[in-house]
Parts: C-alpha cells; structure tokens; sequence
C-alpha cells in the first residue's frame, strides 16, 4: 500500500443561498473576488457529486495560498441548522495581524460576532486571540490573530512531536 498521500490545502467549499449576494458580502468584508467562475450541470455534475438532477454556479475566491469555493445549487435543499456541533459542519479561519482593530472596524460597519476578542494565555495558544463572527447564510466564519504557537511551522514541529489527546488544552474561560 502506498499510504499516505502527500497533500496541500487548496479550497474549502461553502454552500451559500444567493451567490451574488456571498460574493458582495466576501468581497466587502474581507476584500475577496473570483477568480473563476463556473457553472455545472448534467450528467457528469451529478456524477462527480453524487447528487440528482441539479444544476449549480461556483467562484472560487483566493485568500492567501487557498480559495474559498462559494457554492448555489438549484434546486435547493433544506437549509442547515448551522450549529457548529452537527456532524459535518465545516468553518473557515482567517487569520489576522491585528484582531481588535479588525473586530473594531467590522463591528463599526454592522458585523455581529458573537463574542468580542478572547485571549488564550496557555500552552501552544498563549498569545492567540479568537472571535467568531457569521456570514449572510449564517456561516461561522473564525477571526484568529496568532500567537506564536499557532503558525502553521509551529502546529507542524508539534505534530510531528506528537500531542497527547488525554492531556488537552483546557479552555472554560
């Protein structure tokens, strides 16, 4: 067998209710356009998804290294709870250099987070500050500003130390 794969992060996709109205909102809020646009439909869509009968547009929106793919399917399903503790719920992070001024100006322009910036003061968090914020379907979208623990390099070099799972992190803050 020739597991694992080697991989790289290239997109997450999100299913939004109105693809202009998404593409306005990511645009505002956090400066993103696409990058290409598409539209699927027929056999090889609902092959590929393992859907019925359906047709749906795309735009994949760079940030970074990544892409946001904004997704509107017709027809359209039931609507998700959109609680984080259902199965298969997915977010997206974006971190940033300077949370309090980034929650500052958002919350100024309308934004509704959910809480304003807590800090994390221990273990591989320590220095990290965190809000959670929604986009216009509801989505939860993470604000992160790191704290050194938190770059990517520094998750790897822990990684591959190996972290043990029956001695977390507490946070009940």
């Amino acid at each position: 067998m020739t597991l694992p794969i080697s991989v790289t992060f290239h997109h997450v996709g999100i299913t939004v209710t109105n693809l202009e109205r998404a593409i306005e909102w990511y645009g505002k809020v956090f400066g993103l356009a696409p990058g290409v646009a598409l539209e699927v439909s027929g056999p090889s869509g609902e092959r590929v998804l393992r859907l019925p009968k359906q047709f749906h547009r795309a735009a994949l929106l760079p940030v970074g290294s990544f892409a946001i793919e904004l997704l509107e399917f017709e027809p359209t399903r039931k609507p998700m709870e959109m609680r984080q503790d259902d199965i298969g719920y997915v977010y997206i992070c974006f971190a940033v250099e300077d949370l309090d001024d980034v929650y500052a100006r958002l919350t100024a322009e309308g934004i509704d987070f959910h809480t304003e910036p807590l800090h994390a003061d221990e273990g591989q968090l320590a220095g990290s500050k965190f809000c959670v914020m929604r986009d216009p379907d509801g989505k939860t979208i993470e604000l992160v500003e790191l704290g050194p623990g938190m770059h990517v390099s520094e998750l790897h070099k822990a990684s591959r130390a190996g972290v043990d799972l029956t001695r977390p992190l507490i946070l009940d803050g």
